[in-house]
């Protein structure tokens, strides 16, 4: 007994939720590639990508440096004198190269465990455990900064410092726009 074509065609195809399994397999199978080679990817060769910031300012802790601090040593006339104080602090309170280097291999680190078939706990706990001790550091050395910076600075320059950042804090949690009709 001969099929016709279209009954053969239609008893060989796959049924929809066949498809659509094989579909969505198909997507993570490839996102999955994609994030496992996106997490080892090596540096850009000839050094295109910036550094990345200081683990401080990341998170916030220290100070801003460079042109942001001497804009900010303006608005309080520091003398010369302050203003090299203050960047030697900084400069001193900022991250190592190694330091930042540890922390770039424990996130590498941290992305490869995430992708093994099997997770180990231990593992990153370990990475956790070195990260929360480097954050731990970077903040008394970011506490330290700013105590020092207190110091070179009139409490004149600290009170106006602390309305400035008052300012610029409450400028971020307006809307655009309504910062004008809040004055």
């Amino acid at each position: 007994m001969r099929m016709n074509l279209p009954a053969r065609a239609a008893r060989l195809m796959p049924s929809r939720t066949a498809r659509l399994f094989s579909a969505a397999l198909g997507i993570a199978l490839a996102g999955g590639v994609a994030l496992a080679a996106w997490a080892v990817a090596p540096e850009p060769a000839g050094g295109l990508r910036p550094p990345p910031p200081p683990m401080g300012m990341m998170h916030g802790m220290l100070p801003p440096g460079g042109p942001m601090l001497d804009h900010l040593l303006d608005q309080v006339d520091a003398s010369a004198l302050q203003r090299g104080q203050a960047h030697q602090i900084l400069d001193a309170a900022r991250p190592s190269d190694a330091e930042r280097s540890a922390a770039q291999a424990d996130h590498a680190l941290l992305a490869q465990a995430f992708t093994q078939p099997e997770i180990d706990a231990a593992a990153l706990e370990a990475i956790r455990a070195r990260q929360s001790a480097r954050q731990d550091a970077e903040s008394r050395r970011s506490m330290q900064a700013m105590l020092d910076i207190g110091r070179v600075l009139t409490a004149a320059q600290r009170q106006q410092i602390a309305a400035l950042m008052q300012e610029h804090a409450a400028a971020r949690h307006l809307h655009p726009g309504a910062a004008a009709t809040a004055n």
